[in-house]
This record gives C-alpha cells, structure tokens and sequence, in this order.
C-alpha cells in the first residue's frame, strides 16, 4: 500500500475517533448538566410525604408513599408542565410536559433548555386532564436509570411485582394506575390508539393490550368506584436499544383517585 494512502487512512481513522469521542463527551455532559435541573427542580418543587389510603376504600391500592407538588413554582418555570410522574420504589420522578407536538420535547428540557434527554411528556393528541381512555406518556431511554431509562427493569418479573404503582400527581389530585402489561411493540402499532369508537371496541382493546405482557403484571383493568366497563389506562413509553423502530411500553389501569393530594389534613 502507498504510504500516502496509508497516511489518508490513518488521519480518517483519527478524525473519526476524535469525533466520536466528543460525541461521547458531549452527550455524558448534557446528561449531567439535564440530571443536575432536574435534581435542582425536585428539591425546589416536591416535598416526599406518606399519604393513609382509607380502609372503607376497597377498591384503594395499599398505603405506599406519594408526594406534595408545588405547581405555583413549576408553572413559573414552564406552563407546559401538567403533572408531576412519579412510580414508587423507581427511579422515576419527573415533571410531565404536554406540546404542541410529539417531537419539541424530544430535545428539550422543563426549563426549555435543548438537552439530549429532552423531556418526559404527554402525547400532543391528548388532553392535559388525563381524563382521555389512554393517556400517552415519552420519555428516551437512557443508558442509566434517568428518563425512562429504568423501564427496562420491568422485564424482570420480581421487579415488576415489587414496583406496581404509577402515580400522576396534579394540582387536585394524584391518580394511582396500576401496571397491567409490559411488552416490547412496533412504534406504529395499535397501541397508540388513544380514541374509540365505542366501549366493546376499547374493552377489545384493552384485553389484546394485557395479552401482550411479557410478565405477570398487576390486575387486569377493572373499574373504580364501582360502575360497568373498563377503566381508563396510562402508557408509557421509550425506545429500546435493539430496534430504531421498536418501543417498551408499560400500561396501567387507573385503580385510584386521592382528592387534593398536594394538601393532606
């Protein structure tokens, strides 16, 4: 081989090093710089606290640990926060932001800061109130526990039984779901389906959702507070790491609702 030739190659094996290894670099401190906002925004904006669930409330999970949110502080730093994403016994504890789009906070941070970690946010299709039959919720899948990253621990049956709960804290409310299905799905699948034409047509849907699980999860939906037909459902999900095109998705069914959870007498 010409040394000439050999010298180009040697200099694009060293560009391509040098510019993969910034890469690399840059990616580690944007997850530091994303990880230390969001450590600043859980001290100033939640303060942990254990909430008594009423025992004449049959239907209620057991008595696990919630938190208070103050929404006056996060509203001041961004108005597309809604709720506040919390999965006991997890790593899981973010602010959940709702835009005009699936894609702005992909990138961007709570404080609008652009961060590879992006956000933790409700599809744009549905309604801030989580009142919608299925409730989407993105998040990236992270190479540590940050984001979603720790979904994959779900895979794991004791795991999965020992983290159950999802809660949604609101300004009024904290709603409890309970986790019915983990599975591994295409980005364009029916899963994503958040309107129905017709109760049978969710009812359809929700039991070919549970058929999916790759492990024992919790109770199959059900209804709260008594009355006829499934509950609503929330869905979170990330990408995973074999497949561009492929998404983990864990699903619960709304098992509780606790009034005025920010303030507890």
């Amino acid at each position: 081989m010409p040394k000439k030739v050999r010298i180009v190659i040697i200099v694009v094996a060293l560009a391509v090093f040098c510019y993969s290894g910034y890469n690399l670099a840059w990616n580690y401190y944007q997850e530091i710089t994303a990880n230390r906002g969001l450590d600043n925004i859980k001290e100033a904006a939640i303060v942990e606290i254990e909430i008594e669930f009423p025992a004449e409330e049959e239907t209620a999970p057991e008595p696990f640990s919630t938190m208070s949110v103050d929404f006056d502080a996060l509203s001041g730093i961004n108005t597309d926060i809604i709720a506040w994403l919390y999965m006991p016994g997890t790593p899981v504890s973010y602010p959940v932001l709702h835009g005009t789009d699936n894609h702005y906070y992909l990138n961007i941070t709570f404080d609008k800061k652009h961060n590879v970690l992006g956000s933790i946010f409700q599809d744009y299709r549905n309604d801030a109130d989580f009142e919608d039959l299925n409730t989407i919720i993105y998040g990236h899948n992270t190479r540590n526990d940050s984001m979603f990253g720790s979904l994959k621990r779900y895979k794991d049956q004791a795991y999965a039984e020992e983290n159950r709960y999802i809660h949604i804290i609101r300004e009024d409310e904290t709603r409890v779901y309970e986790i019915f299905s983990i599975y591994e799905t295409l980005a364009t699948s029916n899963t994503y389906t958040i309107y129905f034409n017709s109760d049978e047509t969710y009812a359809e849907y929700l039991e070919d959702m549970a058929s999916k699980t790759i492990v024992n999860a919790g109770s199959p939906p059900g209804r709260i507070s008594g009355g006829s037909g499934p509950e609503s459902i929330i869905t979170l999900s990330t990408c995973t790491t074999d497949d561009r095109a492929a998404r983990l998705v864990i699903q619960g069914t709304l098992v509780y609702i606790y009034p005025d959870a920010q303030s507890p007498q």
